[in-house]
């Protein structure tokens, strides 16, 4: 799901019943709409966000032409293969595959994440992390800069918020 701002765009994913999970720092300043991988657009609201854990829940105005994903409600084991999905920079709905390298942390603004051997770039912000089986067990929130010359260089080090914490906030087991 592609998330589209005022001022750019960022990714999320689908859990049923018209909610879309994404990055909170997506969506802090609002929504303007949500497109799937059919190009059908529609409008949508932040419901809420938590700024601790940068994750934010948005109601989408048509649920019936949104597919659903499932939250599996666990952190993803240190090793385990995972797949991000979203729309960075130009490209919209693409896949970028890699592993969990870390349990659980708190690392810069997230206070509780995981860490990927997997850059995730300006637009995926948001996007599902999906296992092997195709259930979300994260989204993707970051990546780990390097300070190098005039500007800071992205790194092969990506964030993830865990569906484990994304669960509990929505009090789900």
């Amino acid at each position: 799901m592609k998330v589209i701002l005022t001022n750019g765009h960022g990714s999320g994913v689908s859990i049923g019943g018209g909610y879309v999970v994404t990055a909170g720092h997506v969506a802090v300043d609002g929504v303007a709409s949500l497109r799937n991988s059919l190009g059908e657009e529609q409008p949508a609201e932040v419901l809420w966000y938590n700024k601790d854990y940068d994750v934010s829940i948005l109601m989408a105005s048509k649920p019936e032409i949104l597919g659903n994903s499932h939250l599996s409600c666990r952190t993803p084991n240190i090793g385990e293969e995972v797949i991000a999905t979203g729309s960075p920079l130009d490209t919209e709905f693409t896949s970028y595959w890699g592993h969990v390298n870390s349990g659980l942390i708190k690392a810069g603004m997230w206070k509780e994440a995981v860490t990927l051997d997997m850059t995730i770039v300006p637009g995926i912000s948001g996007g599902p992390l999906f296992d092997k089986y195709g259930s979300v067990v994260g989204i993707a929130v970051g990546v780990a800069t390097f300070p190098f010359g005039q500007s800071p260089s992205l790194t092969g080090i990506g964030f993830a918020v865990p569906a484990s914490t994304i669960c509990k906030l929505l009090a789900r087991s």
